[in-house]
């Protein structure tokens, strides 16, 4: 048990010495441009054809085809090891982002354009994925590994934010579409590097002869986490929608961007904590905590009415947002069957853009038809599904304990 929060933050100095300083930089920067590619696509869309609705088609293209491929990737990964997908995949990438901004800068319409789209989504790499699977390797003990992967939710919230700011950075200072050119350049660059430096395999000569388990069984073994990211994701779009209403309605749209990331700051900050939580506060008891939190904050942000209390009462519901997410990944890692934790890690990312995007439909068609403060209190019970999924996981652990 940790002895104090101070000695448990000492974890995180272990990490460079594990890692490697160039290893953390690399892998922050390749995933950088996949926080790029749902607004980037969504704003060079819009501005090429003149229409939101084939920027919010070609957008969600992308997020579904990455939300599909990525526990098939992560399948090739338990089989084959790291290197192959990330060698094979990452050019084919970098070539898709490249046709997509080409499309783009030629006007491409239609159903071409969703076809590039879905090329970049089936090619896209769940770095954050492969990355806390070479972790779960590398560490020797839970702390560190606990560490690890706050550290990985800290990286995930900060590119979660500064994604979104550098394509509003790059279309404005240049085009629409420059921020799919500066995704290709990122992928082509901090991408094929993390892809080059790739371990050969994590597996041990006598797992190469078998298969492991199938993806149907490890998405089983793993369905509380999926459905906790889910909702998270769910959270995220649909926040992000009402917000956006929010700012509409307050004569300030530009804004709105500016106070949703202060949830992911907020998330960011609590995520690198989580190593201080006391260790008599068990996973399953963490997701109630943090579920009902942020219900609890979501419902106060629907109450609030000045963007100022908006943006304060976003960073209180990230505080509760950070620690789910780190103890959904812990959950995640210790419910993997053996082989099978790729697959089981690239389906956490692929169940956040899956709920990202079923909250940013539905969030938005609520703020559309009912206003602000209705999708912010529907986005509050959303959270509970975390919670219960906890209660659910401790229910699960008494009966195994008679």
């Amino acid at each position: 048990m940790q002895s104090s929060p101070f000695r448990a933050l000492g974890n995180y100095r272990v990490l460079p010495q594990i890692a490697g300083w160039k290893s953390l930089i690399v892998a922050f920067a390749a995933r950088a441009p996949y926080a790029m590619i749902p607004l980037g696509v969504m704003t060079a869309v819009t501005a090429s054809t003149g229409s939101v609705a084939q920027g919010g088609y070609a957008t969600a293209a992308v997020a579904l085809s990455t939300a599909i491929a990525g526990p098939l990737i992560g399948k090739w990964a338990d089989r084959a090891g790291q290197d192959k997908p990330l060698r094979v995949l990452t050019p084919f990438n970098a070539l898709a982002l490249l046709g997509m901004f080409l499309a783009v800068v030629n006007g491409l319409e239609g159903l071409p354009l969703y076809a590039v789209g879905v090329l970049v989504g089936m090619t896209s790499l769940p770095i954050g994925s492969f990355t806390r699977s070479r972790w779960i390797s590398q560490t020797n003990v839970p702390h560190e590994l606990g560490a690890a992967l706050s550290y990985e939710s800290m990286a995930d919230e900060l590119v979660f934010v500064l994604g979104p700011a550098l394509v509003g950075i790059a279309a404005s200072a240049a085009f629409a579409s420059a921020p799919l050119f500066l995704a290709f350049l990122l992928v082509a660059s901090a991408g094929l590097t993390f892809a080059l430096t790739a371990p050969r395999t994590h597996r041990d000569k006598s797992q190469e002869t078998t298969k492991g388990p199938g993806v149907g069984k490890v998405l089983w073994a793993v369905a509380p986490s999926i459905m906790t990211m889910t909702a998270i994701g769910t959270y995220f779009g649909a926040t992000q929608a009402a917000t956006t209403m929010r700012s509409e309605m307050a004569g300030h749209p530009t804004v709105a961007g500016l106070v949703y990331a202060t949830m992911g700051v907020g998330s960011a900050v609590m995520a690198i904590m989580t190593v201080a939580i006391p260790d008599r506060i068990n996973l399953p008891t963490r997701l109630v905590i943090g579920g009902a939190g942020m219900a609890l904050m979501m419902t106060a942000t629907g109450l609030v009415g000045p963007l100022g209390w908006t943006a304060f009462t976003l960073f209180l519901c990230g505080l509760f947002v950070g620690p789910s997410m780190v103890t959904a990944f812990t959950v995640t890692e210790r419910l993997a069957p053996e082989s099978g934790v790729a697959i089981a890690m690239t389906s956490m990312q692929s169940s956040v853009t899956i709920g990202v995007s079923l909250g940013s439909g539905v969030g938005g068609s609520i703020a559309q038809h009912f206003g602000d403060n209705p999708a912010y209190f529907a986005t509050a019970v959303v959270a509970t599904v975390v919670a219960l999924v906890g209660l659910g996981l401790n229910l699960r652990n008494r009966a195994k304990t008679r």
